[in-house]
C-alpha cells in the first residue's frame, strides 16, 4: 500500500510540473464533494483541485509522528522538616504536521466532477501549486505566561506543495505539561495549527470601470483613524459601505453570473491601494484583539476553504494608507486579470490520547534523561518567492549558524542555497549541532543565526546575528515587490496640447541606485503604463520626476514622492522647466 502511496504522489508531482506554466480559472471553480476543482486556461478537460485536510505526518510504521514525553528531575527541598516536596520537570512536545488530499477522494471527484459535466474525457489531475504559505499554531496552555486566551504561538513559512512536513517542537513547565496532557484527552486538544496559502489564476473576462472619488472617503469616515489595525471581514465591510456612501463606484457590462468575482477583484484592488498589511507578529500584543479572534473563529471552523479569501489573510492587520491625494480616480478592468485568493486548512490533534495513550513511543513519562547524547536538529524553511527569485534576482542565500555552549565551545554551520541546490535538497534543509557540557535544556535550544543574500550583478545585503530558539529558521526575502500605476485622464491632456509624458523614478536597492523611465503619449491607447519594481523591506517612498512636452509651449516638470503606488500624470504644474 505504501508503495502504492509513493507511485501515486510521484505521478502527482510530475502532473503538477508540467502545468507549472498553465494558469487556473479562478471563477470557473465547482466543489465536488467537498473537493474544490478549477479548470486549467487553454487545457481543455484538465482540471487541478485545493487541498483538503491537514493531519500529522505518518511514520514508516504508519505511526504519527508525534512524541509528549514528561521528564522529572530531582529538586532540592526548601524546607529539611518537608519528607515529601515537589520534583522538577516539564515536557518536550514534537510532532510534524502537513496538508494533503486523500487518494479516494481525487478519485470519487473526479467521477463526480465528469458526470456533473456530461464529460468522460475530464481529468482531475493534481494538486494545485500554491504561491507561498504560512502556518500559524495557537494554543492558550503552551503559550508562555498565565493568558489563559487563545494566543499565537508560532508561525513561519508553510510548504507550497501538498505532502511536505512542517516539524514544530517546544517545553513545557510541570504546570502546563499536566494541564497539556490533560487536553489531549478531550476530542479536541487545545493544539491547533492554520494552513493559509495563497494561489493564483485567471479571472473570466471583464468590462467594468472604477470611480473612486477621494474626497467622499475621507468624508464617511469608515476607517476611523482611532483604529490601528483592521481585520479582513472589516475591510469588505468597509468597501460595502464606501460603495453604498457613492464613495466608490463601478460599472460593468458583464452578467449577473460574475458580478460576485468581479466585486472580489475590485475589492482586492482597493485593498492593494489603500491599505498596508502587516504581519501578526509586528501588531503590538494589546492590539491583536481583533486579529486573534479573527484567528480564532477560523480554526473554530474545521476543514477547508474553497480559496474565497479576498487579500492578505487572516495573519495580517491592515494598516490605513493616509491618502492625502484629492479628486477622482478612475481604473479600467479590461480583458483577464491574474487574481490572488487564499485558502485555509485547519488541524487539530483530534482524539490522540484515546488513539495512542498506552503507546510509550508517544506518549511517555521518564524519571530523566542523559542530555550528553542530544542532537539538535534546526531545519531551514524557505518562502514561496525565493525560489522564484532564484530566476531573476538571487545568486544565492548563506545561512549561518553559531552555538555558544556552557563549556566554552563554539560550533559553527552554514549552508548555502542555490536554485539547483534547492531543488535538490526537496525542501529538506538542516543544520545541527550536539550537546558540549550545556546542563540547561532551555538555555541548549537557544543559538544565533545571520543570513547573508548574494544578488544577481554583484550586490550583497548581509544580516545582523538573530537568537533564535525554535526548531525552524524562516527565510523571507529582505525585499518586496512593487507596483507604481500611472493614472490620469489622457483626453484632458489631450486638449491641453500634451504631446507626451515622460515618467522617471529613482530608487535604492541596497545601496544600488535604479532608474527606470516611462513615456506616455496621450493620443495613443496605453500599454504597459506601469512600473514593477523592487525595494528593502521597510522601503517605500520612490522619488519620480514628470516632465509633459507641449506643442506650442517649453515642457513643464514636477518632482514628487510616492509611497502609495499611484503617480497621477494629468496635473500640470503652471510653471515651465527653469
Amino acid at each position: 500500500m505504501k508503495t502504492i502511496n509513493k507511485i501515486m504522489t510521484l505521478l502527482l508531482l510530475i502532473g503538477i510540473c508540467s502545468q507549472v506554466e498553465a494558469q487556473i480559472r479562478m471563477d470557473q471553480g465547482i466543489e465536488v464533494n467537498g473537493l474544490w476543482c478549477f479548470p486549467l486556461h487553454e487545457k481543455e478537460n484538465t482540471y487541478l483541485y485545493l487541498p483538503k485536510r491537514a493531519r500529522l505526518a505518518l511514520s514508516d510504521d504508519s505511526l504519527p509522528e508525534f512524541s509528549y514525553m514528561r521528564y522529572i528531575l530531582e529538586k532540592p527541598s526548601e524546607n529539611a522538616s518537608e519528607t515529601m516536596s515537589q520534583a522538577d520537570g516539564g515536557a518536550i512536545l514534537n510532532f510534524m504536521v502537513l496538508y494533503d488530499t486523500p487518494y479516494d477522494l481525487v478519485t470519487s471527484a473526479q467521477e463526480l466532477l465528469r458526470e456533473k459535466l456530461e464529460n468522460d474525457s475530464l481529468k482531475l489531475q493534481g494538486p494545485i501549486l500554491f504561491d507561498q504559505g504560512k502556518y500559524t499554531l495557537v494554543s492558550s496552555i503552551i503559550k508562555p505566561g498565565e493568558g489563559k486566551k487563545n494566543e499565537v504561538l508560532a508561525s513561519g513559512v508553510a510548504p507550497i506543495m501538498e505532502n511536505s512536513k512542517i516539524p514544530l517542537s517546544f517545553n513545557l513547565d510541570p504546570i502546563k505539561s499536566k494541564l497539556l496532557l490533560e487536553s489531549f484527552k478531550m476530542a479536541t486538544p487545545d493544539v491547533s495549527l492554520l494552513f493559509e496559502l495563497s494561489f493564483s489564476g485567471l479571472t473570466d473576462n471583464y468590462e467594468a470601470e472604477l470611480e473612486i472619488d477621494w474626497s467622499e472617503v475621507k468624508k464617511s469616515q469608515t476607517f476611523d483613524a482611532g483604529v490601528s489595525y483592521f481585520v479582513e471581514v472589516d475591510v469588505e465591510l468597509g468597501f460595502d459601505k464606501l460603495r453604498k456612501d457613492q464613495a466608490i463606484k463601478f460599472t460593468s457590462t458583464g452578467s449577473d453570473e460574475s458580478m460576485e468575482s468581479l466585486v472580489q477583484t475590485v475589492y482586492s484592488k482597493l485593498l492593494e491601494l489603500m491599505f498596508k498589511p502587516v504581519e501578526i507578529e509586528q501588531v503590538p500584543e494589546g492590539q491583536r484583539g481583533g486579529l486573534t479572534e479573527a484567528l480564532g473563529a477560523m480554526l473554530g471552523q474545521g476543514g477547508s476553504s474553497g480559496g474565497k479569501g479576498m487579500g492578505f489573510g487572516v495573519n495580517v492587520g491592515y494598516q490605513y494608507k493616509e491618502h492625502k491625494t484629492t479628486g477622482k480616480s478612475k481604473m479600467a478592468f479590461n480583458g483577464r486579470s491574474t487574481v490572488s485568493r487564499n485558502h485555509y486548512i485547519t488541524f487539530n490533534a483530534g482524539d490522540l490520547f484515546k488513539k495512542y495513550g498506552d503507546n510509550k513511543s508517544i506518549f511517555k513519562d521518564v524519571p530523566l534523561w542523559d542530555p550528553a547524547f542530544q542532537q539538535r536538529d534546526v531545519y531551514v524553511g524557505v518562502d514561496g518567492n525565493i525560489e522564484k527569485e532564484f530566476d531573476q534576482m538571487l545568486n544565492s542565500v548563506t545561512v549561518k549558524l553559531r552555538k555558544i555552549h556552557d563549556n566554552g565551545d563554539q560550533t559553527t554551520k552554514e549552508i548555502l542555497i542555490t536554485k539547483d541546490s534547492y531543488k535538490a535538497s526537496n525542501g529538506k534543509i538542516h543544520m545541527k549541532y550536539l550537546n558540549h557540557g550545556d546542563s540547561d535544556q532551555n538555555e541548549w535550544l537557544g543559538y544565533e543565526y545571520k543570513t547573508v543574500w548574494k544578488f544577481i550583478g554583484g550586490g550583497t545585503y548581509e544580516e545582523e546575528w538573530q537568537e533564535e530558539s525554535s526548531a525552524m529558521i524562516n527565510l523571507y526575502i529582505p525585499f518586496n515587490r512593487r507596483k507604481i500605476e500611472l493614472s490620469g485622464d489622457l483626453t484632458s491632456l489631450v486638449d491641453q496640447n500634451v504631446r507626451a509624458v515622460s515618467v522617471k523614478i529613482d530608487y535604492d536597492f541596497f545601496g544600488d541606485s535604479k532608474t527606470l523611465t516611462r513615456t506616455v503619449y496621450p493620443s495613443e491607447k496605453p500599454t504597459g503604463n506601469n512600473f514593477d519594481i523592487t525595494l528593502p523591506k521597510g522601503v517605500e517612498d520612490v522619488d519620480y520626476t514628470l516632465t509633459w512636452f507641449l506643442s506650442e509651449s517649453d515642457p513643464k516638470q514636477y518632482k514628487g514622492v510616492d509611497k502609495y503606488g499611484l503617480i497621477f500624470i494629468d496635473e500640470i504644474p503652471k510653471s515651465k522647466i527653469p
